[in-house]
């Protein structure tokens, strides 16, 4: 076997194993193929998808960088380099190499990628218009179904979504993005079950798939009625940013505070008494909550087993 198809090989074996989730196996088989070229941009660029989705982000913003030096015109380069920068958050640089990529107009993918820029820059209408140019390429395209069906549920739009999600994984049944939306449809129609059923699939094949995870964590926050209210809150106050998290809790301290004085100075004592009790008890309760939550999360999760091929 030549060297190149033996790099071909490693790197369809590559793309194989990082779609099942196996980072470690995939990176390695990446390496294999770079050590018998060095200088082979499509296996740099495979190696920088594979570690973006091991959450690796420093090393694939090494390697895609790497790979577009040696080959500035190749599409697929292209829309790596764009998801590596949408993971840095550099949408704009992330909408240039997606914008050379649509040049091509062979592949869906980077339409599909591109709808997730202008959705990520507030344009939603933009995105579906790129979901369905990807649509007219390939009208079985699972990503573009998938992420079709992701804005319907942030638009409330239940049944649109839920047909979407049908349709996507009537294509591919074991696309693990798709189960995990499809989760998270379910739960906001309130089938626990059926949400399960997707969380266990996405996390039997990839048991540090970060959409599984989230989406078996929202399952028990919305189980656990006591434990999931501090989850839904956290999850609320962590949205911004680090100021933002500080200025909420001073707020709440500088309103509670204002409360028990006012209460003295009207001499409500049994009202001032029973401020000062409830934020104790919410004090408290935002101690001890996250460690009970994540020992109720950790104790679930025994139950999900792994696929014998992972």
């Amino acid at each position: 076997m030549t060297d190149a198809r033996q790099i071909r090989v490693l790197l369809e074996q590559a793309e194989r194993q990082r779609r099942l989730g196996n980072h470690r196996g995939a990176t390695q088989l990446a390496q294999r193929a770079l050590s018998l070229d060095p200088d082979h941009a499509i296996a740099h660029a495979e190696l920088a998808l594979i570690l973006l989705d091991a959450r690796r982000l420093a090393g694939a913003g090494v390697e895609v960088r790497l790979a577009l030096g040696l080959d500035g015109n190749d599409p697929f380069i292209h829309r790596v380099a764009a998801a590596v920068l949408i993971a840095e958050r550099e949408l704009d640089d992330a909408w240039r190499h997606c914008l050379i990529a649509m040049q091509d107009g062979r592949t869906a993918d980077a339409y599909v990628l591109g709808a997730r820029i202008r959705d990520l820059q507030g344009d939603r209408r933009h995105a579906r218009e790129l979901l369905r140019e990807a649509l007219e390429l390939d009208a079985g395209d699972t990503a573009a179904q998938t992420q079709l069906a992701q804005l319907a549920l942030s638009d409330g739009q239940l049944a649109e979504a839920a047909q979407q999600i049908a349709q996507a994984l009537a294509g591919d049944p074991a696309d693990r993005h798709a189960h995990a939306v499809a989760g998270h449809v379910a739960l906001a129609r309130g089938e626990l079950a059926d949400a399960e059923h997707h969380a266990r699939f996405v996390l039997q094949n990839a048991a540090d798939d970060h959409d599984g995870l989230a989406l078996w964590t929202a399952i028990q926050a919305r189980r656990s009625r006591v434990l999931g209210a501090w989850w839904r809150w956290n999850a609320w106050v962590t949205l911004g940013s680090a100021r933002r998290r500080l200025a909420i809790q001073l707020c709440l301290f500088v309103a509670v505070r204002i409360a028990v004085i006012v209460t003295d100075a009207l001499e409500l004592d049994a009202v001032s008494r029973g401020l000062q009790l409830v934020w104790l008890g919410v004090c408290a309760y935002t101690w001890f909550a996250p460690a009970l939550f994540r020992r109720m999360v950790a104790r679930t999760l025994r139950t999900v087993e792994l696929d014998p091929e992972f």
